[in-house]
């Protein structure tokens, strides 16, 4: 082989040690701007000690003589080893076990590694680690022959990176994150241990230690090029809720996968999170977000802002899925709504009755007074009515408290058999109503029964002749020839409403508040001579029985009270 090849394998192999020397050592003021503590030593710990390993093979490729050059080997496997325990310190930390603090585990690693470096410290003595030589082909260099120690050492020492590098693809793949690059960094850190045993199987490469390479790799890797990737994962790898990681600019540089399944719009990082999440700006602190997932789901956003010299993120936002917390929140902000309603509607009602009382009971005395006995007794007998009515109000409230809470199921009920059994609880025989036979709706039975029962009441006390219960897509409508008067019609849904009858003043209130329970609204539409009172928001379908023939076809059932 000629002069100028050998010089140049040599300069070869010393620029590779050289450039893996420096991007370890180079890699230290990065490394130190890891915000975990631990994390931190570790990373630093093996940079510095891969860097002084690849320092070493240089010193065996260059120094003059073969004892400097054995002495520089002999140097590089104590440094080395040290790297081994650095990793598993690091590996330790980053995944957050707790291996690198506990004491048992700290001691028997200095103890192992103590024992080892004696052990490569005597090979003068003993001779069973290594044996060296000089030989001149490719280019005059250190030959190494291993002794059955070495074997024994770096089966181990392999078995314990390998360990390391099981933690770190455990993290990696229970992290939620897309980490097939810090995978392959990984990965690259142990291909070195290929190069070793072809150095070993065959003379294309020369008998050195190969794997400080792999670790220049890594750090340039993680700190340099998959840097907030590497922070992302490391920070919420187990946290299984949506993350996601913004710069200072509010643009996306990290997302986990359950992020980037709740928003698919998500896409490529480096977007603003405006333009992929339905936010107007970025939540500071918490906020409540509505998403439309199938139905209404509720994420309770969580912002996190920090400093890091690390990485380009500088916030967090954490979607917490908080659905069910959130309906009873505002199943208990309506219930106490509803709760200060009947308390009004209470208090309104019950003082118009004993202003009422009192006022009777002042007539009557004056009229006793007078000697107009039967005065007397037609007021009190007016005052007796009053009572009653007072209990009808205590009645109508209490069967608002007991069915004014939310219904978290609904079942399929026909919507004329539940119209025909509120009638019959009706007195009157001036009205009639229609119904549709071939309508189901999905509702809580009784709700829907009482919301009935108190409706055609309420029309049957307004003079309403006539009522018909339609199916709408979306609910149904029930059409009636009572109008309500210009003045009362803003308030009729309010307990402390503008109708002046007591027996009628909370009816629509309630059928309001029976509608609300089952997630459906009510709304009134009139005109000089009919009005309609809509329900929506409701689950309706033609029953089975219904065919194709006559779905387009209207079949009404009419039912006339028995009185």
């Amino acid at each position: 082989m000629s002069v100028v090849l050998q010089l140049s394998l040599r300069v070869g192999y010393g620029a590779v040690f050289a450039v893996a020397a420096l991007a370890c050592l180079g890699s230290v003021t990065r490394g130190l701007t890891v915000e975990d503590r631990a994390t931190r030593y570790g990373l630093v710990a093996v940079l510095v000690t891969a860097g002084l390993w690849a320092v070493t093979h240089l010193g065996v490729l260059y120094a003059p003589t073969q004892s400097l050059k054995t002495a520089w080997y002999t140097a590089g496997l104590v440094v080395g080893l040290g790297t081994v325990f650095a990793w598993l310190y690091f590996c330790s930390a980053y995944t957050d076990r707790t291996y690198h603090r506990e004491r048992p585990y700290r001691y028997a690693g200095l103890g192992l590694y103590t024992g080892i470096v004696a052990i490569k410290l005597t090979n003068p003595l003993h001779g069973q680690y290594f044996t060296a030589e000089m030989v001149a082909s490719p280019f005059p260099h250190l030959a190494i022959q291993h002794g059955p120690i070495h074997w024994i050492a770096t089966g181990l020492a392999y078995m314990l990176a390998a360990i390391g590098i099981f933690m770190l693809y455990e993290a990696f793949v229970e992290s939620g994150y897309e980490t097939r690059s810090l995978a392959a960094l990984v990965g690259l850190t142990g291909l070195p241990v290929a190069l070793d045993l072809l150095a070993y199987e065959s003379t294309a490469l020369i008998d050195i230690i190969y794997a400080p390479l792999g670790v220049a790799v890594f750090a340039v890797g993680v700190l340099f090029v998959t840097r907030d990737r590497f922070l992302a994962v490391q920070m919420t790898g187990s946290i299984p809720e949506p993350v996601l990681f913004l710069d200072d600019d509010d643009r996306i540089k990290e997302y986990n996968h359950a992020a980037g399944d709740l928003f698919t719009g998500l896409g490529s990082t480096g977007g603003h999170v405006t333009a992929a999440l339905p936010l107007d700006s970025v939540p500071a602190g918490q906020e409540i977000l509505e998403l439309d997932r199938e139905g209404a789901r509720y994420y309770l956003v969580n912002e996190s802002s920090f400093s890091t010299a690390q990485s380009a993120i500088s916030r967090m936002l954490v979607f917490v899925d908080v659905t069910e917390l959130e309906r009873r929140r505002r199943e208990l902000e309506r219930h106490n709504d509803h709760l200060e309603d009947l308390s009004a509607g209470i208090r309104h009602e019950l003082l118009n009755s004993l202003q009422v009382v009192d006022g009777q009971v002042s007539a009557a005395g004056s009229a006793l007074d007078a000697g107009d006995v039967a005065q007397a007794r037609q007021t009190l007998q007016t005052v007796s009515r009053q009572t009653g009515e007072m209990v009808t109000i205590v009645d109508g409230l209490t069967t608002l408290t007991q069915y004014g809470q939310s219904v978290d199921g609904l079942e399929p009920v026909a919507l004329d058999e539940v119209v025909e059994h509120a009638w019959n609880e009706v007195e009157s025989s001036r009205l009639v109503v229609h119904a549709e036979t071939d309508t189901v709706v999905e509702a809580d039975r009784i709700r829907l029964h009482e919301l009935f029962v108190g409706l055609l009441d309420f029309l049957a006390h307004n003079d309403a002749t006539e009522v018909r219960v339609e199916r709408r897509s979306d609910g149904f409508c029930v059409v009636t020839d009572w109008t309500p008067s210009m003045e009362a019609e803003s308030e009729l849904f309010e307990y402390e409403g503008a109708l002046p009858d007591t027996n009628t003043g909370l009816v629509l209130p309630k059928v309001r508040t029976l509608a609300g329970v089952q997630g459906w609204t009510v709304d009134l539409n009139h005109t000089e001579s009919a009005a309609r009172l809509v329900v929506a928001d409701a689950v309706v379908h033609e029953t089975g029985e219904a065919s194709a023939a006559n779905a387009e076809e209207t079949t009404t059932a009419d039912h006339s009270h028995p009185g």
